[in-house]
Order: C-alpha cells, then structure tokens, then sequence
C-alpha cells in the first residue's frame, strides 16, 4: 500500500471521528428536519429542510460541492471530486435513509465534507 492510500484511510478515519463527535452536538435543540454540512470536520451549515436552498461549498484548495436541500431532504448535486461516489449517493430523505447503506449520510472523502440529514423524532 502506498502513502496516498494511507493518507486516504486516515483521512476517512478523522472524518468519521469528527462526524461521531459533532452530530450529537449540532443535534441538540434539533426541533426540526434539517441539513448539517461538515467541511474538514468542522460545522459549516445547518439548514432546515423548511427553508430549501442549493448551497455551494468552495474550498481554498479549488474543491467545490453543491448539495440541494428540498422539503424532503438533501442529494450532492456535484462535486469536484475524481470519483463522484458523493453524487451517486442519490436524496436521503425521511424515508429512504434506513434502507440506504450511509443512511443519513452524504460523504464527499476526497473534498472532506459531509453533509447529513437529521430527521426530528
């Protein structure tokens, strides 16, 4: 295995970490559906899905995500990225995200964001 595979794994292992340790805390007083949005672990956004939007996400190393928030969830409708497994994983929305296999999850690992849907119970 070489060195960018490595950097790679660590990377994906920081990434979930942060994401394990921020969503409980961006979810307190979570009174409604909304989006939260990570970039290099770090909140960048949190969206309710009653104020639909398309945000842009444009990084200083030139990569950029556009993820589309609607009443019923969020989709990354791009992404600058060399694999555009982020793309593929389709709209979680309220009744989807138990059957997918991220489940709430949109994970864009080469651009270091998240963005994941928080259904209020």
């Amino acid at each position: 295995m070489d060195k960018r595979n490595w950097l790679i794994i660590g990377a994906a292992a920081v990434l979930a970490a942060a994401m394990m340790l921020l969503s409980p805390l961006m979810r307190r007083g979570a009174e409604e559906d909304a989006v939260l949005i990570t970039v290099n672990g770090q909140p960048y956004a949190r969206i309710p899905l009653s104020q639909p939007r398309t945000v842009t996400i444009a990084q200083e190393d030139g990569s950029v995500n556009v993820v589309e928030i609607t009443q019923d969830g969020a989709v990354m409708l791009s992404s600058t990225c060399h694999n555009q497994l982020c793309v593929q994983m389709g709209m979680v929305t309220r009744e989807n995200w138990t059957a997918r296999p991220n489940q709430q999850y949109i994970i864009c690992l080469p651009n270091r964001v998240s963005v994941e849907a928080v259904f209020a119970p």
